[in-house]
């Protein structure tokens, strides 16, 4: 409903907390619990008789078919407000008249008459940001916002729901009554179930489709949604081999596992069973072995000794070491065959913050600067016996940056904001300082600003005589503001400009030490400039062909390209699992995606590293 600092809807151009919706109660306004208390009377509005027993026996009819996926409570609210609002809009035109009769408020007089049109949509979402969805019909023409709710997740592509027209200054936006949200992976195969049954009904406008149908649609959602890790052991494991996963499952159910951690664990139980073809006759016994390993690589907070866990499995310790070691084996095969694709399978670092040694180069930059040195050795001994004693800032910008370095190595976040205050306070136009104070703030609206104004400040201060830009260190603020507002941009789905930061970024340091070309290309992916991101990759093809995000973004590339028709996007996905067989789980399963780290030592063919190659696709 319409907020405080919202703008009135009678047209005043005050704010609704200063106009129709003043009122002592504060965090809320006069407009909205006078349309809120019309919403609560109108679900206690009496019925007849004959309602009541077809509302009863639409209860029955969607309880057969979704009742076993939903709960009882929610299967209610959904066909009470599919009747309430769709079945007999006719009652919630007339509960509106009369409210109508009841109120003077301007407001939300005008808002009740809007309201008049409770309608389903079904629509795309074909932007969106912190506080809204932008909304385009699938089966029609109409646009719309929906206001977003705070931790919603990220990937909303399509959303069904039984919704009230609003119209806010000359804008439409539509208050949901109930809604589904879909996410990227059920959203196609959902559209396309859709689209082919209203192809196939007799309706001639989207109202009486979704009237007559809307139970077959839920039906449609219910059914995409199972399709999760359950169905691919029913279709994959023998009976024996879903009992263990079955066990497990009851284990760790309260258990509180990484993000993708239980999706890599089942696909590495997966390849043990296919190729390993364990004999055993309790499955407590390969559940207890599965959990060991969940707990001693830490896909767990929670740590288990072999004795505790044979405790907890009721089986004996001997019985299912064998097999954990065996599964060991395996990570060790999947390490190797990455190890074969990566070189020397080095660590690499991703993060918006400073690399740990940053501080260091900065510091032995600002203590040399402006001394005269007459040989290499005499600069290397001024600076290892300067290097001894504590380094003291010699004006407020130098003073600045030092604390921003300690406020990126703080060890808790207390100590970080407290050095990130102190850092701005020294000096307002520090790069680093104005990204610490970006992080500190809550509102959408500051941190943008504050990031761009990191950049603008970084670009001021910019060096591009070297080839290596990175090589001076003073640079490396102003890239990393690039970076750092490059990647908020990613995350509010604002690619067009999240690659625009990138390529800046990806121009100016030629080496890209920081990792920003594979956060370019999938920008551009997202956009469907697809020609644009083949040739960011061929670009840096030279250093980066055998990493593992090279190679499924390279597989991406080709599947967008051929849409998955050629021989070729499925030679490179073999490449690419070969360099990383971990991601294969978490494309299937839709996983839920990390956050993009604030700093990250990556390893490459881990889990880990699985974890940010899905974050970019």
């Amino acid at each position: 409903m319409i907020g405080n600092k919202e703008n009135c809807p009678c047209g005043s151009g005050k704010m609704v907390q200063d106009c129709c919706g003043r009122t002592t109660e504060p965090g809320t306004n006069q407009i909205q619990l006078e349309l809120i208390n019309i919403l609560n009377s109108y679900y206690e509005t009496a019925l007849p008789p004959g309602d009541v027993q077809r509302l009863q026996e639409m209860l029955g009819a969607w309880n057969q078919r979704l009742g076993g996926w939903m709960e009882e409570e929610e299967l209610m609210s959904n066909v009470s407000d599919y009747y309430f609002f769709v079945v007999r809009k006719d009652l919630w035109r007339r509960h509106l008249v009369k409210a109508l009769n009841r109120t003077q408020n301007k407001a939300v007089r005008g808002i009740l008459k809007n309201w008049q049109n409770s309608f389903v949509t079904f629509a795309e979402v074909t932007s969106s940001d912190e506080q809204v969805y932008h909304m385009k019909e699938i089966l029609g023409e109409g646009e719309y916002m929906l206001a977003r709710e705070e931790g919603e997740p990220e990937d909303v592509r399509v959303v069904l729901a039984i919704v009230l027209e609003e119209w806010r200054n000359d804008e439409r936006w539509v208050m949901p009554i109930s809604a589904v949200a879909v996410n990227k992976h059920m959203s196609d195969e959902l559209v396309e179930q859709v689209r082919k049954l209203a192809e196939s009904s007799d309706e001639q406008n989207s109202f009486d489709f979704f009237k007559d149908y809307l139970l077959d649609i839920y039906e449609f959602v219910c059914k995409l949604d199972a399709q999760t890790l359950s169905d691919v052991v029913e279709q994959n494991f023998t009976p024996l081999q879903q009992e263990v996963v079955e066990i497990l499952d009851a284990k760790l159910e309260d258990m509180e596992l990484l993000p993708g951690a239980y999706e890599m664990l089942l696909s590495l139980m997966a390849y043990y069973f296919v190729e390993k073809q364990p004999k055993f006759r309790k499955p407590e016994v390969l559940a207890a072995a599965a959990f060991q390993l969940a707990s001693d690589v830490r896909m767990m907070p929670e740590i288990y000794t072999q004795a505790e866990v044979a405790k907890l499995f009721g089986v004996s310790v001997s019985s299912f070491k064998k097999h954990t070691d065996a599964l060991y084996e395996k990570i060790g095969e999947l390490e190797e065959v990455m190890a074969e694709g990566n070189g020397s399978g080095a660590p690499y670092y991703i993060g918006t913050d400073p690399r740990p040694d940053e501080q260091t180069h900065w510091q032995i930059h600002m203590l040399s600067a402006n001394q005269d040195f007459d040989s290499m050795e005499e600069a290397q001994a001024y600076i290892q016996q300067a290097m001894q004693k504590p380094f003291e800032p010699e004006n407020r910008q130098q003073e600045s940056q030092m604390l921003c370095y300690m406020a990126y190595h703080a060890e808790t976040p207390e100590q970080r904001n407290d050095f990130a205050e102190m850092a701005y306070g020294a000096d307002p136009t520090n790069v680093d300082a104005l990204l610490l104070r970006a992080e500190m703030t809550d509102s959408k609206e500051e941190k943008g600003k504050l990031l761009k104004q990191a950049v603008f400040s970084g670009e001021k201060q910019f060096d591009d005589r070297a080839e290596d830009t990175w090589a001076f260190v003073t640079n490396r603020p102003y890239l990393r503001a690039l970076l750092t507002y490059g990647v908020w941009l990613y995350g509010q789905e604002r690619y067009g400009e999240s690659s625009e930061m990138f390529l800046i970024a990806l121009t100016s340091d030629l080496h890209d030490y920081q990792g920003i070309r594979y956060l370019a290309i999938s920008s551009l992916i997202y956009q469907n400039e697809i020609k644009q991101a083949e040739q960011v990759l061929n670009a840096c093809t030279e250093i980066s062909e055998h990493d593992a995000a090279y190679l499924y973004l390279s597989w991406l590339i080709e599947m967008e390209k051929s849409q998955g028709a050629s021989e070729k996007s499925a030679e490179l996905f073999v490449r690419a699992e070969q360099a990383n067989p971990y991601v294969g789980a978490l494309i299937h399963t839709s996983a839920e995606k990390m956050k993009y780290p604030r700093a990250a030592e990556v390893k490459p063919g881990t889990p880990e590293e699985a974890q940010y190659i899905w974050f970019l696709m």
